[in-house]
């Protein structure tokens, strides 16, 4: 692919405190011999969808400077702004912003979502206000003796007899609320109510072993959300969202 004036060059990443104070920034450059990402992703502009991985938990994987900030705690409640460059410096796309959620006073559990969008890529969303969790079971039952016969002659015990669960299988239900959002934000819903594939993820962590039956970082969920209403500022004014989903793996407990 031809290097020129109008073609993806550059993405350029600047990353801002709360006070807009520009801290840094990464710029990732386009090879123009073979159209290969410095970093090393491939992408022709002129025939392919671009993926560009530029939310946090991407950048603490590649980017340097993003990761220092978020070592030294001058980024958090901050923003990141992402934008595609022409080689001379002028946008060819719009400007995205990113921001870096901060913990509110009321101390609500953040719930993050991934799931894959009609395009074939990934979506994220944080959902930052309440949620509910709730754990609804079911298993088997048998009746069991009252007593023993391991004895000279049966023995009834208090404990011992009646129905009692044999299996009980556990599944847990989030219910999840979204900040005030955008007419633009509120798009991304559309995407997730219509996705075959979303999951919930944990908090970035470093060093995590992606192979172990132990990690937790990904975990499968349905949708229980089953209809989606669009909201306009015209309509609804302050517009948030509600969404339900059931862990996918059942909660299994001891056997009897």
């Amino acid at each position: 692919m031809v290097s020129s004036t109008t073609d993806l060059y550059r993405i350029r990443l600047n990353y801002y405190d709360s006070d807009n104070t520009l801290l840094n920034s990464d710029i990732v450059l386009r090879n123009s011999g073979t159209g290969a990402w410095s970093n090393p992703w491939t992408a022709n502009s002129e025939k392919q969808i671009l993926h560009f991985g530029c939310f946090p938990g991407n950048l603490q994987n590649w980017a340097s400077n993003f990761k220092t900030l978020v070592g030294l705690g001058t980024i958090q409640g901050g923003y990141i702004t992402v934008e595609a460059q022409k080689q001379n410096s002028d946008e060819i796309s719009k400007l995205y912003t990113i921001k870096l959620n901060c913990p509110n006073g009321k101390g609500y559990e953040p719930i993050r979502l991934c799931w894959l969008n009609q395009w074939g890529a990934w979506d994220y969303y944080t959902f930052t206000q309440k949620s509910i969790k709730s754990t609804s079971t079911s298993g088997a039952t048998y009746n069991q003796l009252a007593g023993t016969w391991n004895e000279s002659l049966y023995r009834p015990d208090s404990y011992k007899g009646g129905k009692k669960a044999f299996r009980v299988n556990a599944t847990e239900k989030i219910t999840m609320n979204s900040d005030f959002v955008t007419e633009d934000e509120a798009v991304i819903f559309e995407e997730l109510i219509n996705s075959p594939e979303v999951y919930l993820l944990k908090g970035y962590v470093s060093g995590v072993e992606t192979t172990s039956v132990l990690n937790q970082y990904v975990t499968p969920v349905r949708l229980l959300t089953s209809s989606f209403t669009k909201k306009t500022i015209a309509n609804d004014k302050l517009m948030q969202y509600n969404f339900e989903i059931e862990k996918s793996k059942t909660l299994r407990t001891q056997a009897v």
